[in-house]
Parts: structure tokens; sequence; C-alpha cells
């Protein structure tokens, strides 16, 4: 056996051990059968075949073959090699996301409940996760609001740089007014005790004169009570009967079918009550002026008297 033969042969071997041993690190295990499952996704943003598949943090396949589907608006589909061993519902989503800070990608599956299994060879739901980039740009407007903030704040600090001697001397007159304060009250101790002492006593006074009015009060319900408890009612059921016969005797002297309707409708009560008042003033005065004709012994006949009267006229 030639020299350049062990050379072929060693580097040929080593070849396929590095290209093994390279694929066992990144999770692939070619002595391990695998199932074969698709997903479909619109952009697949950087993933590339041997990707780790992963479930729950753990490895258990990898990307084995990506291909762009032309024919069915650019579709990209992705086989996965899975181990054999896991089962996998109809509910189970791929998700296309980054497994670290660098970018790199994979396939996390997050497996739902298993009441309907899928067969090798079917197609996962896919889902893409939002990568570090897009949270970033999501958060660029939050980010730019914060810059502006901070201006404002800086600004805020910069036109206060010369406030803070000012504040400095309104905090030393406030120390001043509170010392005098206190100063005043040391001083003024004794009469304010005597204040207080007064104003205790008058809200003793206060108290004594809010329990005299307490037997008033009661005083004034049971007046309110006694008012309460006269019979209103009745007073008011006779005041409107009383008004009702006032509205029937008025009717009756409207009504000129009754009696003293026609009393008060008819005038010729009136006209003879007129005529007789005349005829009275009328025999007043023959009285008065005649009385013989009335008091003379037995009288004086009808004749005599008209006699009389011609004589006079």
């Amino acid at each position: 056996m030639s020299k350049e033969f062990k050379v072929g042969l060693i580097a040929l071997v080593s070849g396929v051990l590095l290209y093994y041993g390279f694929n066992y690190l990144k999770g692939v295990d070619f002595f391990s059968p695998t199932n074969k499952y698709y997903v479909i996704y619109d952009n697949v943003d950087g993933l590339n075949k041997s990707n780790p598949v992963i479930i729950n943090g753990l490895a258990v396949g990898r990307v084995s073959r990506i291909k762009l589907m032309q024919n069915d608006e650019n579709l990209i589909m992705v086989e996965l090699d899975i181990d054999e061993t896991i089962t996998l519902g109809d509910s189970t989503v791929a998700s296309l996301t980054n497994t670290d800070f660098l970018g790199s990608k994979g396939i996390v599956l997050t497996i739902g409940p298993l009441h309907n299994p899928i067969e090798p060879g079917d197609t996962l739901i896919s889902y893409v996760d939002k990568g570090l980039n897009e949270i970033l740009a999501s958060a660029e407007p939050v980010a730019s609001n914060l810059n502006t903030t901070i201006t404002r704040v800086n600004e805020i600090l910069i036109g206060l740089k010369g406030s803070g001697e000012k504040i400095n001397e309104t905090i030393d007159e406030v120390r001043k007014t509170t010392i005098s304060v206190n100063e005043i009250i040391s001083e003024n101790q004794a009469e304010l005790a005597e204040i207080m002492s007064s104003t205790a006593v008058l809200i003793d006074n206060l108290n004594a004169k809010l329990d005299q009015v307490d037997p008033i009060m009661a005083k004034t319900e049971g007046v309110l009570d006694s008012l309460n408890a006269l019979e209103v009612n009745k007073t008011l059921a006779s005041v409107r009967g009383t008004l009702d016969s006032l509205n029937a005797t008025i009717t009756m002297l409207k009504n000129p079918d009754g009696t003293l309707g026609k009393l008060v409708a008819d005038d010729s009560l009136y006209q003879l009550i007129e005529k007789t008042i005349v005829d009275f003033d009328s025999l007043a005065n023959h009285l008065n002026y005649y009385p013989k004709h009335f008091f003379a012994p037995l009288g004086k006949s009808h004749k005599r008297v008209m006699k009389d009267l011609k004589k006079e006229d």
C-alpha cells in the first residue's frame, strides 16, 4: 500500500468524521430515525439548512431542505426532520424565531393538544416571530419621544440654573419666618393657654345650651304630632260639603223655573212691591193730611171723603 493511498484514505476518513462530527455538534443525530414534516412561510428571514428544530429548548430535529415555490406566489416550503419518537398534533405551531442574540434562526415547535395527531409528511401551522430588529423598530418612536423629553428636561434645568440662589433665599426666608413664629408662640404661651381655656369654657357652655334646647325640640315634635293628629281631613270634608250646598243654592237661584229663580229673574214681584210702597206712601200722606177721615167718630163715608178731596182740588 503506497503512501499516497494512505494519505488519501486518512484525508477521506478525516473529512467524513469532520462532517458527521460538525453536524452532530449542531444536534443532528444520523443514527436516530426521523419523520419529515413541512411548513410554508412567506419569508424565512435568513433560515438555513441544518438550523435546529426545538421543543422547550431541546433540539429534536433540523431543517433538511428549503424550497422556493415560484408557482405558488413565491411561498417557501421548509422541510423538517424530527425525531420519530415525537408525536405532533394538528394544532402544533412551527415558529420561525431567533435562537440567540446574534440572529441565528431556528424553528420552535409549540405542541398543543394531541387529540388529533398528524402523520409524517403533513404540514404544520406556520408563524414568524418578531425579531430583535422589529422590536427595536417598534420601540423607535418611544425612544424618540424619550429623547425629546430628556432634551426638554435639560432645557428646564438650564433655565433653572440661575434660580438656585433665589431658591436658597426663599428657603432662608421661610426658616426665619418659622423661627419668628416659634418665638411669638413662646412669648405668648400664657395668653394662648388662657385663650384655649376660654375656648374650652365656651364650648362647654354651648353644649349646655344645646342640652337645654333638646327638651324644646322634643316639645316641638309633640306639637307637630298634635297638629298631625288633628282631624284636618274631616274639616276639609265639611268645608267641601258647605261649598257644595252653596253651589246648589246658587244653581237654584239661576234656574228660571224654580221659585227662587222666578223671584230673582221675574220683575213682577219688584213691580208689585214698588206699587205697594207707592200706595202705602199715598195712604200715609192721606192719613197725615186728613186724619179725620180715619179717627173721627165712626169715621167718614166714602162719599164724604171724595167730597172733601174735591174741595181741596
